[in-house]
């Protein structure tokens, strides 16, 4: 026989629950904001890591740019145009890099693989140089999963050494270096600004939608147009948050001039 069921004044009346209703009540705020301090911290150590990128691009930018045009393939000195490369350039440099890690899967010989091969292959121009100093600094920010929003958690916005593999594909289209305040592409002043804008993904759950944006929202999406490759941009998903610096220091150039190559 099925008990007589309660009437709207009886459930009104009910106690049964109320501490474990108040806990949720209570829970769900408590736990948002804990996730936006993670977030928050994430990208607070992120944006040290971008500053000290911009410092690093300074600081090659200052040597690199009145260098001997011989090393850069014949550029002029002070350049800053972009960079000429094409894609059997970079598909010669990602198959280098991936031999290099089946030989020896270690951080330090991807490293010192991608070190080597954009420096070698990738047109060797000045702006490259500087690109790649504010490149390796910013390795350990790349998510593992580019764009993905299923399976996050913290563990995985903590990431591990995958990250730099995953910087590989990520860096190219989230970080640009630029100059501001410089008038067709050469340096003419004593010292030289640089400016480093990087896309950093957010990945804890919940505090992401609300610290973050969609890429194509991003402030800083006309300074991302400048980055290596602008193309991938428009397929990824996720959320971001714009970080950037600019470090400006005293050009070093020699007191002299260079000879031509044979002369």
């Amino acid at each position: 026989m099925t008990p007589p069921q309660p009437t709207g004044r009886q459930l009104f009346a009910d106690q049964r629950g109320v501490v474990f209703l108040e806990f949720l009540i209570a829970f769900v705020p408590m736990w948002t904001f804990f996730l936006c301090v993670v977030q928050l911290a994430f990208i607070t150590h992120a944006n040290l890591m971008v500053k000290h990128a911009a410092d690093s691009a300074a600081r090659s930018a200052v040597v690199v740019l009145p260098d001997d045009p011989n090393e850069y393939g014949g550029e002029a000195e002070m350049s800053v145009d972009r960079n000429r490369v094409t894609a059997s350039d970079i598909s010669r440099a990602l198959g280098h890099v991936g031999s290099a890690l089946r030989s020896n899967p270690s951080s330090d010989m991807f490293v010192s693989a991608l070190s080597e091969e954009t420096l070698v292959n990738l047109g060797r121009s000045r702006l490259n140089t500087i690109r790649l100093a504010a490149h390796i600094p910013l390795m350990p920010l790349a998510p593992m999963n580019v764009g993905r929003d299923s399976q996050l958690s913290i563990a995985k916005a903590i990431g591990d050494k995958r990250k730099l593999l995953s910087a590989l594909y990520y860096q190219p289209f989230a970080l640009a270096v630029t100059f501001p305040g410089l008038e067709e592409g050469v340096v003419s002043g004593p010292e030289i600004t640089v400016r480093v804008t990087y896309a950093y993904q957010c990945t804890v759950p919940l505090a992401r939608r609300i610290l973050c944006e969609v890429f194509g929202d991003l402030e800083a999406k006309e300074e991302l147009s400048e980055a290596f490759f602008p193309l991938a941009q428009r397929f990824v998903g996720g959320r971001f948050r714009a970080l950037h610096h600019e470090t400006t220091l005293m050009i070093h150039d020699a007191p002299y001039g260079y000879r031509m190559r044979g002369s």
